[in-house]
């Protein structure tokens, strides 16, 4: 399940619905571990149950496939465009993640593209 959260930037709070706390069974939870990454929240159980793992580990990977097909689709029409920053622009990122991003059709050069005007804009 998805849910769309309007954040008032004005806040130092954000609610999470009540609604999805009763879905994802965390509303009786008194502990809960927020992972964060640029970009991206993860809300588990303190304590979790390996159903409740098993469970977190199928949605980050269905979520996975996604953003990776998202990725690859986007980085095509940058494709061949050059990227001099490339090596500057992926150096957080080691070989073997590279490499499963290219082996799953995500173009490198395109993508590098892409991150670097993102970088340039900001």
């Amino acid at each position: 399940m998805k849910f769309t959260i309007c954040h008032d930037t004005s806040k130092k709070t954000l609610a999470i619905p009540r609604a999805a706390l009763q879905l994802s069974g965390l509303e009786d939870a008194e502990r809960l571990t927020l992972h964060t990454e640029h970009g991206c929240i993860v809300l588990t159980r303190q304590e979790g149950t390996a159903r409740e793992r098993l469970e977190t580990i199928r949605l980050l990977h269905d979520l996975n496939v996604g953003m990776v097909v998202r990725l690859a689709l986007d980085s095509r029409p940058s494709s061949g465009m050059p990227c001099k920053r490339a090596s500057e622009v992926f150096r957080s990122y080691d070989a073997e993640f590279l490499d499963m991003l290219e082996h799953c059709g995500v173009d490198l050069f395109g993508l590098g593209a892409l991150l670097a005007r993102e970088e340039d804009a900001e």
